[in-house]
């Protein structure tokens, strides 16, 4: 997996409060990252985690996705599927009974998609 990149002021979207969202949002891909590397992606803390990582990528899409309109810009269509489908993929990880079976790799490739697409 690769590394989850450090918030720099090249991701900037010159707006502070999409910034600030895009700062919590890596470190929070940076501790699951970790708990999966340290094999601590188990039970009900774990799955509550993702769940709330899903629920701030949704809002924060959408905060976002306002905001561009507003400046009367937009993603490119095959952009916003790209990114419309690394956030189902991870809502669906969190949707995830914690009795079946997690698979620690394919959630890593999650994180890592969702960030190839939005930075």
């Amino acid at each position: 997996m690769t590394s989850i990149p450090h918030w720099s002021c090249r991701m900037s979207v010159q707006d502070p409060v999409l910034d600030a969202q895009h700062i919590e949002l890596l470190e929070m891909c940076r501790s699951i990252q970790s708990d999966l590397e340290q094999g601590g992606a188990q039970g009900w803390a774990f799955q509550q985690r993702l769940d709330e990582f899903a629920f701030l990528l949704r809002e924060h899409d959408c905060a976002e996705a306002s905001a561009l309109r507003l400046r009367g810009q937009d993603l490119p269509h095959g952009l916003r599927m790209q990114r419309a489908q690394a956030l189902r993929d991870i809502e669906a990880l969190a949707g995830q009974s914690p009795s079946q079976p997690f698979d620690p790799a394919m959630a890593r490739h999650m994180l890592c998609r969702w960030i190839q697409y939005h930075f």
